[in-house]
């Protein structure tokens, strides 16, 4: 009678076991990777995005390897000069903002590991009066845990036709 019970309930585990969820995606031959959001990497860039915002960077340096390479609109430099040009930017704008912004970070089946982040720049043209919206996105890539390479992209036509003079 035992090995009668132990049967049905042996199958009734094997088959829970089995099933797959609601929410299962299969992971496809072009799937590559998974993506993390509020993790400690996604969470030390939206620091670096608010210490822009807060115009002061003290610190940020920490997050980049020595040997780190910045590039911002394909013009290559220095995490630090990024910063501090950033920075600068407060001479010719005021009441800047992010809004919309994601972040999440990429870990890929090769074992890269990227940061992005996406939002919406506004800042009000002290010489202008006027606002400036632009799209921006930035890459940060990982390895042992600093920023190896950032890349920022953006549409800067409209806030350099803005600035203005000093």
């Amino acid at each position: 009678m035992k090995h009668l019970l132990l049967i049905p309930t042996i199958s009734l585990l094997i088959l829970s076991c089995s099933q797959v969820s609601e929410n299962y995606h299969e992971k496809s031959e072009h799937h590559f990777g998974t993506i993390e959001v509020g993790d400690v990497k996604s969470t030390a860039m939206d620091a670096f995005n608010d210490a822009y915002l807060a115009n002061d960077m003290t610190g940020q340096e920490e997050l980049f390897a020595e040997n780190a390479v910045a590039n911002v609109n394909g013009v290559e430099t220095t995490p630090t000069a990024m910063m501090e040009g950033f920075l600068q930017g407060r001479n010719f704008y005021s009441d800047i903002t992010n809004s919309d912004r994601a972040t999440g970070t990429f870990v890929l089946d090769s074992g890269e590991i990227y940061t992005n982040t996406w939002f919406t720049w506004t800042g009000t043209s002290n010489a202008t009066g006027v606002t400036v919206d632009s799209p921006v996105q930035a890459s940060f890539k990982w390895e042992n845990d600093k920023v190896v390479e950032v890349n920022y992209l953006y549409d800067s036509h409209d806030y350099i036709l803005n600035m203005g003079s000093e």
